[in-house]
């Protein structure tokens, strides 16, 4: 607590506390599907975005399910803090334009230099996460 005493956080608004406590609609879910991006990595659960959307219909309903219970109980489902961590290129470092023979001797230093990692979440808990934000 003393932590945070130090900091002045900035405190939410009622109008933005009321926002963020409305009921989740089946026509929120339906417009994240909608925007969801087609060509990213997948979740642990390995559903694609455009997986989410051929099957919108079907899975709208339960993702509501699942999302009004979230609300109700106040605890999320063990998958939304699940991630797979991989390594992906750095800007300006994609080695794969670089010659082969160059790379092999360096390969363990390229791996640490030249990637960075990246936490890969459920498609499921992203959506949540969006909902709330907008």
């Amino acid at each position: 607590d003393k932590f945070l005493e130090t900091y002045k956080l900035p405190k939410l608004t009622q109008k933005e506390v009321k926002k963020l406590n409305r009921p989740i609609t089946s026509k929120d879910i339906e417009s994240v599907i909608k925007i969801l991006p087609t060509n990213k990595s997948l979740g642990p659960d390995g559903f694609t975005g455009e997986f989410y959307q051929t099957f919108k219909e079907e899975l709208t309903p339960t993702l509501h399910k699942l999302f009004q219970k979230i609300e109700k109980e106040g605890k999320l489902i063990n998958s939304f803090s699940e991630a797979r961590i991989t390594l992906i290129p750095k800007p300006d470092k994609d080695t794969t334009k670089r010659e082969r023979e160059r790379e092999r001797e360096r390969e363990r230093e390229r791996e640490r230099t030249h990637h960075r990692p990246i936490s890969l979440i459920n498609i499921d808990a992203k959506n949540l996460n969006k909902i709330l934000v907008n």
